[in-house]
C-alpha cells in the first residue's frame, strides 16, 4: 500500500497560510473602511444645504380638490404646496365638526382678493415673496388669514368670525395709519385687509418681531376725532381718506 506521509504536513500548512492572508485582508479592509472616521478631524466643515422642499404624497390629488378654479394658477407649485401643508395641519380636509372644514372659495370674481404676495417680514432667506391668504369654511360665517414663507413655515394666522373680508398687499413706503391719525410711511411690506365697514393693516414691526394690526381711519371717522360735535348732527358724505 503506498501512503505518502508528508501530505497532511504540507495540507495543514497551506491552510495555516490561506488563514494568515484571510485574516490580514480583513484587517486591511476594515482598517480602509474607517479610515474617514480614524483620521478625518470632526471639525472639518459641514456642507450647507437649503431647506428641504415640502414633501407631501398625495400632492397631486391634495392639489386638485384645493384649487378648484383657474384663477389660482397664479400661485406655483411651492407656494400650492405650502397651502396643502397648511391645510393637512389644521385638518382642514376631514375635520369633524364641519364648521371647521376651510377652503379657498370657489368664486371666481373673490378668488383673485384672497391672496396676496409681499417680502412682509423684510428678512426673506431665498429673496422668494410670502404669501398671504384667506380661508373659508362652509357657510362663509369664519375665516382665516394665513401668512406663509415661500418654505411653507406658517408666519401669521387670524381667525375672522364676521363679514367677509378681502385683501390686497401694499409696497414698503406706503402711507398708512399706524396707532395715530397721521399717516406715516410703512417701514415694511404690509397687508391690508377690507371689510364692508372698515379696513385694517397687517404689519411685521421689528421691535416687537411679531406681526400687528392697525386700522385704517375713513375721512368721516378722522372729521368726527377733530369735531366731536357732530356725532349729535348730520354729517356730510365725504370720501376715504388718502390711505391705502
Amino acid at each position: 500500500m503506498n501512503s505518502n506521509p508528508e501530505l497532511p504536513k504540507k495540507s495543514n500548512k497551506k491552510w495555516i497560510l490561506l488563514s494568515v492572508i484571510a485574516a490580514l485582508l480583513l484587517i486591511a479592509f476594515s482598517f480602509l473602511y474607517n479610515w474617514q472616521r480614524y483620521f478625518t478631524s470632526t471639525d472639518a466643515p459641514q456642507a450647507e444645504y437649503g431647506n428641504p422642499a415640502i414633501v407631501i404624497d398625495n400632492f397631486d390629488y391634495l392639489e386638485t380638490i384645493t384649487f378648484k378654479i383657474h384663477e389660482y394658477n397664479e400661485i406655483n407649485e411651492e407656494y400650492r404646496k405650502g397651502i396643502v401643508q397648511v391645510f393637512i395641519n389644521n385638518k382642514f380636509y376631514d375635520a369633524e365638526d364641519r364648521s371647521e372644514r376651510f377652503h379657498l372659495t370657489n368664486i371666481k370674481d373673490r378668488a383673485p382678493k384672497i391672496f396676496a404676495f409681499g417680502n412682509f417680514t423684510g428678512k426673506s432667506e431665498t429673496n422668494k415673496d410670502d404669501l398671504a391668504f384667506l380661508v373659508e369654511n362652509e357657510d362663509s360665517s369664519s375665516f382665516i388669514l394665513f401668512i406663509i414663507s415661500s418654505n411653507g413655515d406658517v408666519l401669521y394666522k387670524k381667525r375672522y368670525d364676521s363679514e367677509v373680508p378681502v385683501i390686497n398687499s401694499f409696497k414698503r413706503g406706503s402711507k398708512i395709519f399706524m396707532n395715530t391719525e397721521q399717516l406715516q410711511p410703512s417701514p415694511e411690506d404690509g397687508l391690508i385687509i377690507k371689510f364692508k365697514s372698515h379696513k385694517s393693516v397687517i404689519l411685521y414691526v421689528s421691535k416687537n418681531t411679531n406681526f400687528e394690526e392697525f386700522h385704517q381711519y375713513t375721512t368721516e371717522e378722522l372729521d368726527d376725532i377733530k369735531n366731536p360735535h357732530y356725532e349729535d348732527e348730520e354729517s356730510p358724505s365725504r370720501s376715504d381718506s388718502d390711505s391705502i
